[in-house]
């Protein structure tokens, strides 16, 4: 029994760093989100007749979370049954 309940709360474990990973992941989106509109606020380039600002913050931070869902989910995910069977 006390072998079985060691399984299960490593599988928690697991839970908890995947949500710390994602945690993390959601900040660096929302800091690069904030981040390229505080510093391109300014600027008057325009790209695609849309502000610089705009399209590197929303498109950009689209594209990174993109890119940082998949890799959360190739290096850092693991698929497993909560259940023991």
């Amino acid at each position: 029994m006390n072998s079985k309940h060691n399984h299960y709360a490593k599988k928690f474990v697991q839970m908890d760093k995947e949500a710390l990973y994602t945690l993390i992941l959601s900040l660096v989106i929302f800091v690069f989100f904030w981040g390229a509109i505080f510093l391109l606020q300014n600027c008057q380039a325009t790209l695609w007749q849309m502000p610089l600002w705009f399209v590197i913050s929303c498109i950009g931070g689209y594209l990174l979370s993109v890119v940082g869902v998949a890799v959360l989910i190739k290096y850092f995910m693991k698929d497993f049954d909560l259940e023991d069977k």
